[in-house]
């Protein structure tokens, strides 16, 4: 052979025109259109070079007689295999070209596993030899390092493939490899790396899996030519093209998620190709296995039994669809749907609609029965006992679904088998959240239709959907009735509030009773009453009607019948129990026992009495006497509810006309101012609920000893939803100008703790509602605070002594950063914690800090409190008080003293 010419280039982007420069110089003297075509090969050689191999690549030129040899050498193993031309496939047009143009082409063996790709061009027609690969030994192109492992081959059959499915496979694999390429190429321009991860994917399917991928297409092609419909693969493979092939499916499923992702020109492998790839691919790998392993081969299935099963895969998924369409029909329907029973409704005509279903039912889990929520078509809404031998009473028991299928649902459940058709199918599935279950949903369908697995597994996904739809709706309702209690707790609040003031705004006997009646009537009352308990009779004190001409009968009543005996009815059995009495429906019968005579009888009808709340009430063995609530009609009734919120009304009616009494009985000669003052101030310090939620609570209240020095310390708790609020505080001032200014800031706390959800916002509310009724000089020291049911707490002070922390062991002071008192223009700062079981908060008013003993000097109230720790938490403030006494000897306590403690129980 002639001596050749040789230039080595680098697998760079100019490779090529260095390559076609190199040729037309060496053969200058050669015919015009040799000198062209030897361009035109070298150009596309060398490009298949610098995409699919690796370098250095070396090009020579060998003269010939009336033409040239083009050689390239490269070191890949991709051989330059000319398929038939596709229109969809970009490579393979190249070889396509040579293989026109040249008298033959070839590819040859080199050291080391590299090849060499020739071609012979003359002057001339061209494309006169047929492709000299079809017969070509792979084996020779194996890397000098493969060939040292001396690793063991198998041949390996795979079967026949259609031919033509085989080279459109195999040219979408080439297309990626090309894109992969030229990304590579483009990034080398730009002095730029792909990602890590992507030059990982495509040095797997350009180098990992080539042997087998050159072997396959070489196959292909060379059945192609012989016009073979199917290419029966044999492949001749070391172990190591096992573990090659896993890699190389892995990243063929990569690179369908860029394509889904339209990160690469290249289209998603179509789905023939893709269960072409699984299966010749997974094939080698388990019989490559097993032949090293030495053990029997594995049974593979032949190629259309692989697409058999991908369409009984396909088939299977459409069902899948089909429920999961009917599915989201249903629950698009669900979700539009509002309240409880909108949504029973709802499931029930859905299940005739899209599941063809004959009937269908819901049942909600009552204590031990299942109520029908809603039932249609077939479906059977009866109540059904938990215990009862019964299909929907065994699946809300077991939690877990039932299928019963014509007569047989009769043999199981002998109820059944007059009610349920034979030519039905009957699927029960439980409603469960979490691991409660609430209830049962029942389908029933015909016979025919869809497999009964299709319909248990579209009922129990249904029964899932339901139940959340369910608890959610149930949740919404619970949390709006919540809000609407919450409302007539808030309004009941403003209207204590509002009690309070109005209470303690006179000292006057009458003023106070014709006060109560304003109050109730007509707010929570149609009519009303005060009795008053005297020598063993109760003597009518007041009454009022909200008509006008029955508040006629009403004064008349009370004027003819003063006094009423002490029946064991009403009135008479709640001032002798001190119980109150809630009557939800007033009879005939009740008057008449109640009734002294009949023309007081009579008279009652004509007051007209449907529902009544009567409520005892006493203060401190000094007055006792009967509140009596009336609706006349039905139009308004009372509820448990009303019992406590009657009683705490009570309660400050008992203690205003207590004070007024007292008041009436010193009028004109006042010997000792104190006792009246006292009397207002108590009057407005109802004691706190023994308990509201989590929190324990407990409060004292001392007056001063000096007198007519009666001070405005004050203190109040208001219960909300998930928490309660503490008020302590103190009135600039003395007297009884003092305990009015307290009462106005007790309403206000009343009414703003119950409205606004953040503490210092209704310190800044009672700031700017207290300054009207403020002079310039006067302001309120207060402290808040609120505990909630988890624990937590939050304490703001505004210019008040701050709050103390009291652990089995410590007293800690809490919510000590100062602020202007209320009516300066507070500004509070928020103190937060949390409450462990059995701590507690004590609030407490200047008089606690300010008492000194004997010799003048301040008692240590911290130190007075760590001695009684360990007592329960009214017990502690009785033996805090009794130190103090005894401690401030004959210098008594001068100015008023006021104690709240909350302590916090736990969760519930």
């Amino acid at each position: 052979m002639p001596a050749a010419s040789e230039l080595v280039l680098a697998a760079e982007p100019d490779a090529a025109t260095k390559a076609r420069r190199f040729v037309a110089a060496e053969l200058a003297d050669a015919p015009e259109d040799t000198v062209s075509t030897a361009e035109l090969v070298v150009t596309e050689l060398v490009t298949n070079s610098v995409l699919h191999a690796a370098a250095p690549i070396v090009v020579r030129v060998r003269g010939m007689d009336g033409g040239a040899r083009i050689e390239v050498e490269d070191g890949g193993r991709d051989l330059p295999i000319a398929p038939p031309l596709n229109p969809h496939s970009m490579t393979g047009r190249g070889l396509a070209l040579v293989a026109a143009t040249t008298a033959g082409w070839g590819v040859e063996p080199a050291a080391n596993g590299r090849k060499i790709v020739w071609a012979e061009v003359s002057s001339g027609p061209g494309g006169a030899n047929a492709h000299p690969l079809a017969d070509l030994d792979l084996s020779q192109f194996a890397d000098a390092d493969d060939n040292d492992t001396d690793e063991p081959v198998f041949t390996v059959r795979l079967g026949s493939v259609p031919t033509d499915l085989l080279l459109a496979a195999k040219g979408h694999v080439d297309n990626v490899l090309r894109e992969f390429h030229l990304v590579t190429a483009g990034t080398d321009l730009l002095e730029s790396r792909p990602p890590p991860e992507l030059v990982e994917l495509i040095d797997t399917m350009a180098e990992d899996f080539a042997l087998a991928r050159n072997e396959i297409k070489r196959q292909a092609v060379a059945a192609a030519e012989r016009g073979d419909v199917e290419t029966d693969l044999v492949l001749t493979l070391p172990v190591s093209a096992a573990a090659a092939g896993e890699r190389y499916l892995a990243a063929l499923d990569k690179v369908d998620a860029y394509a889904r992702n339209a990160a690469l020109l290249t289209l998603e492998t179509p789905p023939a190709h893709r269960v072409f790839r699984q299966w010749y691919v997974q094939g080698l790998i388990d019989r490559l296995r097993a032949l090293a392993a030495g053990g029997p081969l594995p049974v593979v299935p032949s190629f259309p039994q692989a697409l058999a099963a991908e369409v009984t895969r396909l088939s299977t998924l459409r069902d899948v669809s089909d429920r999961l369409s009917r599915l989201q029909l249903i629950t698009g329907e669900l979700s539009q749907a509002r309240g409880v029973a909108d949504i029973a409704e709802t499931l029930t005509s859905s299940a005739a609609r899209h599941l063809d279903a004959t009937g269908s039912a819901i049942h909600l889990l009552r204590g031990a029965t299942l109520e029908p929520l809603a039932a249609g078509g077939e479906a059977d809404g009866r109540v059904v006992d938990l215990t009862s031998d019964d299909p929907v009473a065994e699946v809300a028991r077991t939690r877990r679904s039932l299928e019963l299928r014509g007569r047989a649902a009769g043999e199981r459940f002998p109820g059944l088998a007059a009610r349920f058709a034979e030519d039905r199918t009957l699927h029960v599935a439980p409603l469960v959240v979490g691991a409660e279950c609430i209830g049962v949903l029942t389908v029933t369908f015909p016979l025919v239709g869809l497999d009964e697995e299709s319909r248990s597994s579209i009922v129990t996904t249904l029964a899932d959907t339901l139940a959340q739809a369910l608890e959610r709706a149930i949740s919404s309702e619970r949390v709006a009735e919540a809000n609407a209690k919450l409302a007539a707790a808030n309004e009941r609040l403003a209207f204590i509030a509002d009690a309070s003031i109005v209470l303690s705004g006179t000292l006057d006997y009458d003023a106070t009773l014709q006060a109560t009646l304003n109050l109730m009537v007509p707010r929570f009352a149609d009519w009303c009453s005060v009795q008053l308990a005297e020598d063993g009779a109760l003597r009518m004190a007041a009454i009022a009607h909200v008509d006008p001409e029955r508040n006629v009968v009403a004064q008349e009543m009370m004027r003819r019948y003063p006094v009423q005996p002490n029946t064991d009815i009403g009135t008479g059995r709640a001032i002798r129990t001190m119980q109150p009495e809630l009557f939800d429906h007033v009879t005939p019968d009740m008057l008449a026992t109640a009734a002294v005579d009949l023309g007081h009888l009579k008279l009652l009808h004509q007051l007209g009495s449907d529902t009544a709340l009567v409520v005892p009430f006493s203060f401190q063995d000094e007055i006792a006497g009967v509140l009596t609530l009336v609706y006349a009609d039905d139009s308004r009734r009372y509820v448990p509810s009303d019992v406590p919120f009657a009683q705490d009304i009570a309660r400050r009616v008992a203690a205003a006309l207590r004070s007024a009494a007292a008041y009436r009985e010193k009028t004109g000669q006042l010997a000792d101012v104190r006792r009246v003052a006292d009397a207002a101030q108590r009057a407005i310090l109802a004691p706190p609920p023994a308990q509201i939620g989590p929190v324990a609570l407990a409060a004292r209240y001392i007056g001063a000893a000096a007198e007519a020095q009666v001070g405005g310390d004050l203190y109040e708790v208001v219960a909300r939803r998930g928490s309660v609020r503490l008020l302590i505080g103190d009135v600039r001032g003395k007297g009884l100008s003092a305990v009015r200014m307290a009462t106005i800031v007790l309403g206000e706390f009343r009414a703003v703790a119950a409205e606004l959800a953040d503490l210092p916002a209704v310190a800044t509310q009672l700031d700017r509602r207290l300054r009207p009724h403020l002079g310039e000089e006067d302001f309120v020291t207060a402290l808040l605070a609120e505990i909630s049911d988890d624990g937590s707490f939050s304490v703001t002070s505004c210019g008040h002594p701050p709050a103390l922390l009291l652990t089995d062991s410590q007293v800690i002071e809490v919510g000590s950063e100062f602020t202007l008192p209320l009516g300066l223009g507070a500004e509070p700062v928020v103190d937060t914690g949390r409450l462990s079981p059995g701590d507690r908060l004590l609030l407490y008013t200047d008089g606690a800090i300010e008492t000194r003993d004997s010799e003048g000097r301040f008692l240590n109230f911290v130190e007075l409190l760590r001695l009684e720790l360990g007592r329960d938490h009214g017990e502690l403030l009785d033996a805090v008080l009794t130190s103090l006494r005894a401690r401030a000897g004959r210098s008594r306590l001068n100015d008023d003293l006021a104690l709240l403690i909350a302590e916090y129980r736990g969760p519930a």
